[in-house]
């Protein structure tokens, strides 16, 4: 079983391509909006396009990893991922760009239910809130990075523009799915790659199930508003405060986004969050106790942001504990694999990930017009952010309380459900 631990090293590169595949366009989104005149409600169409389509085929590909092995179908959603950068790149419309977003969200949809059915096989129980908390983190934050820094520094000072850059940066997923097929093995087990029935349409009326979607949702909200408005927000901070030119600013907002948000919340928090959680675990503790603890943090973070901070130290301090407490998802897909056996992980995970990414997309599309509707005071470029992290506080906070009542219920009113053995992986 020590293979498991290359498993978890390509399952992080190949997170981290698909993160940066789905936010590609947010470290440059200055540069595009000024190519296609677009205001920040038609930036978050542009980026609830890839969700809706990302969301529509959790189940499929989960399903599809389940039943014939997750490498295959990680490599195949790089693979296509590359392609809908390049196609993003030759974008000459709004339409386009809205069409380019939605093809990537299909191929993305591949890589992350895959890899959680993958890293459940692999990893034994005492473990899975780790491995999954270490893919999902370090991906994130790799993939982020690249997203937030690499791609603007790349289309500024290199590439001649952010298309250009694009399409190199396309050209190293094609180069990272070839990796993949390579070194990726679906099983330590061969004879467990199919399983005929990966999701029983009978869970449904599970409630279990219904309290992860929630709560998953609950983080996926946070996720998507996070992603798509720190970066922006901390360079109209820099714009709005000190006066720096726009290509400045986006440089210098990307840099301070990635060290906190994805390197140090995301990169090192998560895989912490995830080892407490194995610790707490094993102590008989239910992994949902960190997670509801991580989503009341999230809430008082985006209520903070609402306020319109601008201090420098105070952005870096929310920037690393945002980080970690919106990304701490993959607590959930342990609790998934913990309930439903690892060999149902991937498609179960399909389903919950459908249902949150429906919510992440649904609150993206709204944040930037209620942005503008609930502006703040001051009629200044972020005032209206000030509605931005309202509307997505509220929508985290109603996620989290019904989730968490589901598992109240679930916990002391002795509500049944409809979990099978988990099976232990030697």
């Amino acid at each position: 079983m020590a293979y498991r631990w290359v498993i978890l090293a390509f399952g992080i590169l190949a997170y981290a391509t698909s993160q940066f595949a789905r936010q590609n366009y947010t470290g440059v989104q200055k540069f595009i909006a000024a190519d296609f005149h677009l205001d920040k409600g038609a930036l978050g169409l542009l980026g609830s396009a890839f969700f809706y389509s990302y969301a529509l085929f959790q189940m499929p590909w989960g399903i599809a990893s389940d039943r014939f092995g997750s490498r295959g179908v990680t490599a195949l959603g790089i693979l296509l991922s590359a392609g809908a950068m390049a196609g993003f790149a030759t974008s000459q419309s709004e339409a386009g760009l809205l069409f380019w977003r939605a093809m990537a969200g299909i191929a993305g949809a591949a890589v992350y239910v895959a890899l959680t059915g993958g890293m459940a096989r692999w990893f034994p129980p005492g473990e899975r809130g780790f491995s999954q908390s270490t893919f999902g983190g370090m991906g994130g934050a790799l993939g982020e990075g690249a997203a937030f820094f690499l791609l603007p520094v790349l289309s500024i000072y290199f590439a001649s523009g952010w298309r250009r850059g694009t399409n190199i940066l396309a050209a190293g997923l094609a180069v990272m799915a070839v990796m993949c097929w390579t070194f990726l093995r679906s099983d330590p087990d061969p004879r467990h790659v199919e399983v005929k029935t990966p999701f029983q349409w009978r869970l449904l009326a599970d409630p279990q199930l219904w309290c992860y979607a929630l709560l998953f949702s609950a983080f996926i909200v946070a996720v998507r508003n996070a992603q798509a408005w720190t970066a922006v927000y901390v360079t109209d901070v820099y714009i709005a405060t000190r006066g720096l030119d726009v290509n400045t600013a986006v440089v210098t907002g990307g840099v301070l986004v990635t060290i906190a948000y994805s390197l140090f919340g995301r990169g090192l928090g998560v895989p912490l969050a995830g080892r407490v959680s194995d610790a707490l675990f094993t102590r008989g503790w239910p992994r949902m106790v960190p997670v509801i603890a991580w989503l009341v943090l999230t809430i008082v973070l985006f209520q903070l942001l609402s306020m319109r901070v601008t201090t420098l130290w105070m952005l870096v301090m929310i920037a690393v504990l945002l980080g970690t407490s919106v990304n701490c998802f993959p607590l959930i897909a342990a609790s998934v694999s913990d309930t439903y056996g690892p060999l149902k992980t991937a498609s179960v995970m399909g389903f919950v990930n459908m249902v949150a990414q429906f919510a992440g997309a649904t609150s993206l599309a709204a944040s930037g017009y209620l942005g503008i509707a609930l502006s703040g005071p001051g009629g200044n470029s972020l005032a209206e952010y000030h509605g931005i992290w309202l509307s997505g506080m509220g929508a985290i906070a109603l996620l989290t309380v019904m989730g968490t009542g589901l598992h109240i219920a679930l916990r002391y009113r002795g509500v049944s459900r409809m979990a099978v053995t988990v099976e232990v992986i030697d």
